[in-house]
């Protein structure tokens, strides 16, 4: 080992690199040193680790010991592993001490609150904002990576999101990482964000050099909107007033009691066009490394000359300018402005589902926006009665004492009004994680956070169980990742083909889909968005020889829950320890808050 003087790592105890010339090149914390060097494979080593170090997350705020925030959750613990606390094989990005997240659950990290960055003393801080050798000798291969994604990249199907860790052949032609999408067409110039939930400090640097400077609008929930604007003036009055200069948050109004603002939507503008991207996970870094997230990235659309048609051709762009326009937000409608100045008729190979909150009488969204494309793209005479309708989520909502209640006229809306099965429904089922599947995960219990199902919910409707199919994705090697992703299929009795396919933001609950009244209007709460891929004929299942197909995120057929299998609730303790060594909560903090 090399005696010079190291620099210090400018990740610190953040850095996720394995690589042992980095680690043996730049000082790290002694506990990811001793987890990456001397104890492989063990993963009880590392939570061990993680409960001895001396941060120690914040709690301006104790709960109960749970987080019923909204739709999805993430768990702030002293005893989670980090991803600089595992072997380097392993699999497991922080959340434990993450920066401060605003959404269901607020992260607080001493080194980030009290501080502004790691902590660290003004020399260390200099050393910090250095570009490290390490990501000067990676950069050349993960741009040769990138430009065979973008020539690649297909635009019929989604792809998973990267796994920290995984096996190549789990991820090859069918994964993307955050970065990968952002450096598909070179310098940046204007980004849209609609998120959920945000890590700013991890999204600024996961911005590549190249769109370093250009302005990136976030679109929050007013309340998580308020968190951020109030972190940033924070820091724009101590140590870091240019950081989040580039940052500009638009708050987005929630008319209607338990409602979200879900969508996970990115419009990236560059010198050559722009992108729409359509995706599950929200701003963080756990959600792009460690979950099971969905993406789909269209084609590159081209500025219109003067002779081009103002729609471009394109019923996808038509959709989407009507769903901006429901913002009613000033920098929504500068957005609608510019994407009508740009050609998306090549955008042909999905349908936009997109849910805004209020009470609608028209066909533009919600459920009745996805009665209407089932009704009018798919072929019934090609869809038979034995054909299952499934779905996965990572939430679910408040669906009635019985089926009756909502869920059966849901399941009618999928069957698409097929005459030939008004008088019988669609076989339901409903793919979601066990509790041994949470408790097995790569996270632990600590993945459960995000899968926030709530006991009294689950209560008032025990019936729910019967549609329950365990959680497993063998294939693709993720059946310890804990799913976030959302699809809505109807699927073949071979297992070999899907009339439709349909990945969304949305949860199976009534604020995302919304709510039939006496009157005929759908309530809905929640903004969602999601992308419909559907045909004249039914899509085949992906094939990995051919590289063609949608891929299912679950294994097939869906395997229904045996005696011993429970649904994964949030608000219940778990005593039996996890991967990490952990028991069920970890050290919580957040509001609690009902979103059904």
């Amino acid at each position: 080992m090399s005696t010079t003087p190291k620099q210090r790592c400018k990740y610190w105890d953040k850095c996720y690199r394995k690589n042992e010339e980095h680690l043996e090149q730049f000082l790290h914390p002694q506990s990811h040193r001793d987890d990456n060097q001397k104890t492989r494979g063990s993963a009880t080593s590392s939570s061990k680790v993680a409960k001895n170090s001396s941060e120690k997350p914040e709690q301006s705020q104790k709960s109960p010991g749970f987080i019923k925030k909204n739709s999805e959750s993430v768990p702030n613990s002293r005893n989670t592993p980090s991803a600089t606390s595992l072997p380097s094989k392993s699999v497991f990005p922080s959340t434990s001490k993450s920066k401060v997240v605003t959404g269901k659950t607020r992260l607080h990290a001493k080194s980030v609150t009290n501080s502004c960055g790691s902590g660290e003393d003004t020399k260390s801080s200099g050393k910090r904002n250095q570009l490290s050798d390490m990501d000067a000798s990676t950069s050349a291969s993960a741009a040769r990576k990138r430009q065979r994604t973008r020539s690649t990249i297909k635009h019929d199907r989604y792809y998973f999101t990267k796994v920290v860790g995984h096996p190549d052949k789990f991820s090859e032609n069918i994964a993307l990482s955050f970065r990968d999408v952002l450096s598909l067409d070179g310098k940046l110039t204007t980004t849209w964000q609609f998120t959920f939930m945000v890590d700013l400090d991890w999204l600024l640097e996961e911005y590549p050099d190249n769109a370093a400077e250009g302005p990136i609008l976030l679109f929050l929930g007013d309340k998580q909107a308020k968190e951020v604007q109030d972190r940033i003036m924070r820091q724009k009055t101590t140590c870091q007033p240019k950081k989040y200069s580039r940052i500009v948050v638009v708050p987005v109004s929630l008319p209607l009691t338990y409602g979200t603002h879900h969508t996970k939507l990115m419009v990236l503008q560059s010198e050559g066009g722009v992108r729409v991207v359509v995706h599950t996970a929200n701003l963080v870094q756990s959600d792009w490394t460690v979950k099971t997230q969905g993406v789909w990235v269209s084609p590159l659309c081209p500025a219109m000359s003067e002779h081009d048609s103002p729609a471009g051709g394109s019923d996808f762009k038509s959709y989407l300018l009507k769903y901006l326009e429901a913002y009613k937000t000033s920098a929504t409608d500068q957005l609608v402005r510019i994407l009508s100045k740009y050609d998306m008729s090549g955008v042909t190979q999905v349908k936009l589902v997109g849910s805004v909150p209020g009470l609608h009488t028209n066909r533009l969204f919600g459920l009745y926006r996805l009665e209407q494309l089932l009704s009018r793209y798919v072929d019934h005479s090609r869809v038979r009665p034995g054909w299952r309708v499934v779905t996965n989520c990572s939430s679910i909502g408040s669906l009635g004492s019985d089926s009756a209640d909502w869920l059966d006229h849901f399941v009618s809306v999928l069957q698409a009004g097929n005459s030939s099965e008004t008088s019988r429904p669609a076989l339901f089922q409903l793919v979601f994680p066990t509790v041994d599947m949470i408790r097995n995960s790569l996270e632990g219990y600590c993945g459960g956070g995000s899968v926030p199902y709530q006991l009294k919910t689950h209560s008032r409707q025990p019936w729910l169980r019967a549609h329950m199919c365990n959680w497993d994705c063998k294939d693709y090697g993720r059946s310890r990742v804990v799913p976030h992703i959302k699809t809505y299929t109807r699927l073949a009795p071979d297992m070999k083909s899907v009339a439709w396919f349909l990945l969304t933001s949305a949860n199976l609950s009534k604020a995302a889909w919304g709510q039939k009244l006496s009157d005929g209007r759908l309530r809905v709460r929640s903004y969602e968005l999601g992308v419909l891929f559907v045909g004249p004929e039914p899509l085949k299942v992906y094939n990995k020889e051919t590289d063609s197909g949608m891929l299912v995120p679950y294994s097939l057929p869906p395997r229904p829950y045996g005696k011993a299998d429970k649904p994964w609730i949030a608000d219940v303790a778990y005593s039996q320890l996890d991967t990490h060594g952990n028991k069920w909560p970890i050290d919580l903090v957040g509001e609690n808050f009902d979103i059904d």
